[in-house]
């Protein structure tokens, strides 16, 4: 059945209500064009039937006349180009899609509060919170998306899709938080993405573009395209590779530079211990840096999201195994995050190595002692030892050792020395080195040199070692002094004591540092001290005199 002719009743006054649409048009300009879904007419078309396809009900259709100063429905011909705004238009709610999930995140509907899991649909009205170190992806019909960091609420106001485009209408309230977005560019009449906060709305038609709500205050970073931060005070754009910051009372500040992608060439392509921190080169102008680490080159979702104060990448402990994508950004003063600096890396941390218990600062034994953590699940253990901190100068390698301690029994000369350990498992392979642990092998004990003997005195001398504070002397009968008879201490290099009996003794001297350990002994000197023939003529004169 063909509908009748169009005959809409103009109420008196409507000249006045086409001159303000015009003069709305002439204000606004591009920005209300933006809005509008511009259709152009074709043969058969009438207001009833467009207003059957596109408008929400018949009462739009004398608005769309007045917005396009059309004096006459009935008249309007094939090629007449009609802009619509979108509010007017009809169009289907539609949903969220959860991409990914990590932490913990819920979302609330109503009085309904449930976790939200990856593969879910988010309807309209939602309110979105998610924890500590937890994040959430977003897609929307479109193919937009919303990677909502850590400690962040958010509302989906609306998800809209016109019947008549198909283009997608978005708002979303952003209480607190980070969120981070590619916005699909618009192709078809009406699309539009909003971001709502207390100081100004974020309005994008295709951008990828950051959004931090702290406070009342909103920060804004386009990475693409371009951003409008509008509020009752103004209106500022912000072309790709800007950023602004707004208040509320207040215009949005002027677009400025956002600082430059930090350098990331001196960055290990390969990281074996988490959580790790990695210095890298300074952002002049940059308070901070953040590193984000992700499973895809896409962000999907952050598998660690964490801030320096200084310039370094950081990595959150228990990250897995794997090859990931890894960005840092500058932060500036006023907490505008600069462009990212993006490179891959491969965390290989498993097993992970036993904890190293011996020795300490100070090794003083003839015989050095290395000790780690037993693990049950441990196959062989792998050691090295090192006369640098880099590893350039290695004195033994070991990757053999079933047991949790290695006994060095060559003598080690004095100085500093590195050494670390690791475990192979028949699970998980060969694992990395520890840390690098250091210690001090300090010098020898001091020889003896022959001593004196001057009466009831023995004296004894010695070669000063640099840095002793003191010094210990031990006498023994045996060479092993498994029994010492004599132990004294000096803070000279030389000793005088009462002479003892005759015969072989056994010597050896070991120093001490200030606020160190004592050294290692020094090696054993046998000595000869003289009987005296005198003490024994004492004894024997009693009874000489008796006879």
């Amino acid at each position: 059945m063909v509908p009748p002719p169009f005959k809409y009743p103009r109420p008196a006054g409507r000249p006045t209500a086409r001159l303000l649409a015009g003069i709305a048009l002439a204000i606004c300009g591009s920005a209300a064009l933006a809005q509008d879904f511009v259709y152009v007419v074709r043969p058969g078309d009438n207001p009833w039937n467009i207003t059957q396809r596109y408008l929400k009900n018949i009462d739009y259709w004398p608005r769309i006349q007045d917005y396009n100063q059309i004096l006459d429905a009935q008249a309007i011909q094939p090629g007449t180009v009609l802009r619509m705004p979108v509010a007017w238009m009809r169009g289907e709610r539609t949903r969220a899609h959860v991409v990914d999930v990590r932490g913990e995140v819920e979302h609330q509907l109503g009085e309904h509060v449930a976790p939200l899991a990856s593969g879910m649909q988010v309807e309209p009205g939602a309110v979105i919170r998610s924890g500590e170190d937890s994040s959430l992806t977003l897609e929307f019909p479109d193919g937009s998306r919303s990677l909502v960091g850590a400690n962040t609420e958010l509302t989906l106001r609306e998800i809209r899709r016109l019947k008549a485009s198909g283009a997608q209408q978005l708002d979303v309230e952003l209480r607190r938080g980070h969120i981070e977005n590619t916005v699909r560019p618009v192709s078809r009449g009406g699309g539009r993405y909003r971001i709502h906060t207390p100081a100004a709305v974020a309005a994008v038609r295709g951008t990828d573009f950051r959004a931090t709500a702290e406070g009342d205050g909103l920060r804004a970073e386009t990475l693409k395209g371009e951003v409008a931060l509008q509020n009752r005070r103004g209106t500022t754009r912000l072309p790709a590779g800007t950023g602004s910051y707004v208040t509320p009372g207040k215009a949005p500040e002027a677009s400025s530079r956002l600082l430059p992608a930090p350098q990331l060439g001196s960055l290990p392509a390969r990281i074996d211990r988490v959580p790790f921190r990695v210095a890298i080169e300074p952002v002049a102008g940059a308070v901070r840096y953040r590193t984000q680490i992700a499973a895809d080159a896409g962000f999907t979702a952050l598998d660690s999201d964490r801030t320096a104060a200084e310039p370094a990448v950081l990595g959150k402990d228990g990250l897995a195994d794997g090859n990931y994508r890894l960005r840092v950004r500058a932060i500036d003063g006023r907490g505008l995050e600069g462009l990212d600096g993006e490179r891959e890396i491969v965390i290989d941390a498993r097993p992970e190595p036993p904890f190293p218990s011996a020795p300490g600062e100070f090794a003083t034994e003839e015989a050095v002692r290395f000790e780690w953590a037993h693990s049950p699940e441990a196959t062989a253990y792998h050691f090295q030892l090192a006369a640098d901190p880099d590893f350039e100068r290695i004195l033994l390698t070991r990757d053999d050792l079933q047991a949790a301690q290695l006994t060095l029994e060559d003598e080690l000369p004095a100085g500093d020395y590195w050494w670390r350990v690791g475990l192979t498992t028949a699970a998980e392979g060969r694992g990395p080195y520890s840390d690098i642990q250091r210690f001090r092998r300090p010098p020898p004990g001091p020889a003896a040199e022959p001593p004196e003997v001057d009466g009831d005195v023995l004296q004894l001398r010695w070669r000063a070692t640099d840095g002793a504070e003191r010094y210990e002397v031990q006498f023994a009968r045996s060479a092993d002094f498994a029994t010492p008879e004599h132990t004294l201490e000096t803070t000279a290099a030389e000793l005088a004591m009462p002479r003892p009996e005759g015969g072989t003794w056994h010597v050896r001297i070991r120093s001490q540092e200030a606020g160190g350990p004592p050294g290692p002994w020094s090696k054993p000197q046998q000595i000869e001290v003289p009987h005296s023939h005198w003490r024994a003529l004492l004894i024997l004169l009693p009874l000489l005199l008796a006879l």
